[in-house]
């Protein structure tokens, strides 16, 4: 990929960003069955009074969930922006006391923190597609913080999944067939093509790739959504019948976790265990 990974860049957008990265999370059904999913691996991982590193926490969305189930968390991300909001949103749901310290943090550079300093660490969302390149190095970081039998936590973008969710607009859009070409081909998507920082967007394969080569062990893997993606009209219709939307958000966790889905949702989700 032509650019590089530039944390100085990352850390303005999304300071711009501001509260898009809260309500992002509630702009559509999909979005809220990805966050249910993610919600789900993180209640089956994080046990009660387990320290806890967010690693690019954005503006708090987990760092609540981890502290409803008594997680005491280190908040770290790229952007102070963010970190102003997470301080506000984790204020606001009354669980402040939860957050152990909030700390400017770049995944490729954890050495504020010793080998094994946490029972788990949570890397959700797009950090690691952010780095570029650098994924291998960022999670060589996350695991070397994370003891012996702990869990590493994370999701990238996906790149199938991702181009499955815009097609339908790619026929009117202004980049043409070879530019879409080359994001399928290398998962690499340049600053003119988002309206955030460049990023890389992986399939399974080569995120699973990485995680076999490094001292950790794949427990579950998940697509962020699938069933929801580009039904948006009957999502919505399903959300309006509680019952009905709990047995879908049981589909759709069922669904993910298979193989035939996993590329197929806008994020891949993976759960290991550290040796």
């Amino acid at each position: 990929m032509e650019a590089s990974y530039d944390p100085a860049h990352v850390a303005r957008i999304f300071d711009a960003y501001g509260e898009q990265e809260w309500d992002r999370h509630e702009s559509a059904g999909f979005a809220k069955v990805a966050f249910h999913l993610h919600r789900k691996y993180l209640a089956e991982t994080i046990r009660p009074d387990d320290r806890v590193l967010e690693a690019g926490a954005g503006p708090g969305r987990f760092t609540i969930e981890l502290a409803r189930l008594g997680a005491s968390v280190v908040v770290g991300d790229v952007s102070p922006g963010q970190l102003e909001l997470n301080r506000k949103h984790v204020g606001e749901a009354g669980l402040e006391s939860h957050v152990e310290a909030r700390v400017d943090l770049d995944i490729l550079d954890l050495s504020r923190f010793a080998d094994g300093s946490f029972d788990a660490v949570v890397c959700f969302g797009g950090p690691l597609s952010y780095v570029l390149d650098g994924a291998g190095r960022a999670l060589d970081e996350l695991i070397r913080v994370t003891r012996s039998g702990g869990h590493v936590l994370l999701s990238v973008m996906s790149n199938h999944g991702s181009l499955r969710k815009y097609f339908g607009g790619l026929w009117e859009d202004r980049h043409g067939i070879p530019e879409i070409e080359t994001v399928l081909e290398t998962g690499d998507l340049p600053q003119e093509l988002t309206s955030t920082a460049p990023n890389h967007m992986f399939t399974s394969r080569e995120l699973l790739s990485l995680l076999e080569e490094r001292p950790c062990d794949v427990l579950a893997t998940s697509a962020a959504n699938f069933l929801t993606l580009g039904n948006e009209e009957e999502v919505e219709a399903w959300m309006g019948d509680p019952e009905r939307w709990e047995r879908l958000l049981e589909w759709e966790a069922r669904v993910c976790a298979g193989p035939g889905a996993l590329d197929g949702g806008t994020h891949i989700i993976a759960v290991v265990r550290v040796r």
